[in-house]
């Protein structure tokens, strides 16, 4: 299945990089030894941090659109993140019948730290890069991000051409 495309390449460089980044944290523990950091945990801290920025207080719901997941799944999620210490839910200044999320300080110590992080590594990655495509790379990858945010894959299209590939001998190689 090698056609030999920019698009191809990409395909196959991103796959790598999400086996990479997908791999969970279970086995890294932050303070209390019996409670394992999970993903998911730092993703709604993400969240909470991303959304106070632009909100004046953050929701559930708000949580769910920035994760794009169902406000159930939302629910469980920042559970969770209050559970682990993470996140706190405060009443609404706005509105007395709903909450609102706060980042923990543990919260913000672990955002902090994954940043900082993330950031070390990747800086890592391209440190023997010379400068101009180091921030070529910056302005591509992030207009390449961009395309993807406003142009999200066709997902129902996917699931038709799948199913109809299944009941089709293949034709790949």
């Amino acid at each position: 299945m090698r056609d030999g495309t920019p698009g191809a390449a990409i395909d196959v460089a991103l796959f790598r990089l999400r086996r990479i980044w997908a791999r969970p944290l279970r086995s890294r523990k932050i303070a209390d030894p019996q409670r394992p950091v999970q993903l998911s945990n730092v993703m709604v801290v993400h969240a909470v941090h991303k959304l106070s920025l632009d909100v004046p207080e953050v929701t559930v719901g708000a949580v769910a659109e920035q994760l794009d997941v169902d406000p159930s799944t939302a629910s469980r999620l920042v559970n969770d993140a209050i559970g682990a210490g993470f996140v706190e839910r405060e009443e609404s200044e706005v509105d007395a019948r709903r909450a609102r999320l706060v980042l923990s300080g543990r919260g913000r110590r672990v955002l902090e730290v994954v940043v900082h992080h993330r950031r070390t590594y990747l800086d890592g990655l391209i440190a023997d890069w010379d400068e101009a495509d180091r921030e070529t790379f910056a302005r591509l990858l992030t207009r390449f991000a961009e395309a993807a945010m406003a142009r999200p894959a066709d997902l129902v299209n996917l699931d038709q051409v799948i199913a109809e590939a299944i009941q089709e001998p293949t034709t790949l190689r």
